[in-house]
């Protein structure tokens, strides 16, 4: 059987006539009545009843209507996608990355390196902003891609059906306080959150009108000892090196801010919080070559 052989089928069951679909092809009628009888002894089965009011699918023809519509959307995909791959090294137009700053070292900067090297023309733009902030402009600018942190569910409905989120990697939890603070001399073992009302916290905060989603994730546990909030990132770990405050962070950080976490000890957190770091589009760059690239250089990141 011809693939094309499934074109025409799609173009007859549309028009439910032989004539009408033959003159859209522009094929002749006769040709193109061959190649339908060729295709229902390719299934072994009738796909067509027919009358003199035109032509139906049968049950079976309608499977094959389905199928068919999957199989020639495939193959677009998979014509745009070599004639992406042949044009990429080519390829102008701009790129913005969105991500928050407490999860920027995660690997970032190499699959920029890396992507910009499959891309080298195009202009990339990398800003850090809030979760809520990311996933408002991703929806409202479709050449956008986040970079984004979901906790627990939350902001979960800001993700709309207009926007895809791939999930990458799990995310553990610990405390990070300094080893000669009160709080690493009491050589907890691990801790749980609601333990951690007794202690002095502080959060980083990307700006005034980013939430922290730590905030949020401490207002599901009653916590309200929050001291005061940093937008500094680097402010924020100095104040930390202090000893006097601990904070939330990822386990992972430490391996990617070792200077700036010298010092600094781990307590792991008891409750079991579920996180996912993970990459947010627009649907309509579901199938864009790029943007997709992207996505798989981001997964294979470690």
């Amino acid at each position: 059987m011809r693939i094309e052989y499934l074109h025409y089928f799609i173009e007859v069951a549309r028009c439910r006539s032989i004539n009408k679909a033959s003159k859209n092809l522009r094929l002749t009628q006769a040709n193109l009545s061959k190649m339908m009888a060729a295709l229902e002894r390719h299934f072994a089965t009738p796909l067509f009843e027919r009358s003199n009011r035109g032509i139906t699918l049968t049950e079976h023809g309608k499977h094959v209507l389905e199928w068919s519509q999957k199989v020639m959307a495939e193959q677009t995909q998979l014509i745009q996608a070599f004639a992406e791959d042949k044009t990429h090294q080519n390829r102008q137009g701009k790129l913005t990355i969105l991500c928050p700053a407490n999860i920027a070292g995660d690997s970032n900067a190499n699959v920029i390196n890396k992507f910009t090297g499959e891309y080298p023309n195009l202009t990339i733009s990398y800003q850090e902003m809030g979760v809520p902030e990311i996933i408002k402009q991703v929806h409202k600018n479709r050449d956008y891609v986040g970079i984004i942190m979901l906790i627990d569910d939350l902001y979960n409905e800001l993700i709309t059906d207009e926007l895809c989120y791939y999930p990458m990697r799990e995310i553990k939890f610990v405390v990070y306080s300094h080893k000669d603070s009160r709080f690493a001399k009491q050589g907890f073992k691990s801790i749980s959150l609601k333990a951690l009302s007794k202690e002095q916290l502080i959060l980083y905060k990307p700006t005034s009108l980013s939430p922290s989603p730590f905030e949020d994730l401490f207002d599901q546990y009653g916590l309200d000892n929050i001291k005061f909030s940093v937008s500094n990132l680097f402010t924020f770990y100095d104040i930390l090196q202090k000893g006097q405050y601990i904070t939330l962070g990822a386990a992972r950080q430490a391996k990617f801010f070792p200077k700036v976490l010298d010092g600094l000890v781990t307590t792991p957190i008891r409750d079991k919080i579920n996180c996912r770091i993970g990459i947010l589009i627009h649907r309509e760059n579901k199938d864009n070559a790029m943007i997709q690239q992207f996505i798989r250089f981001y997964s294979e990141s470690k």
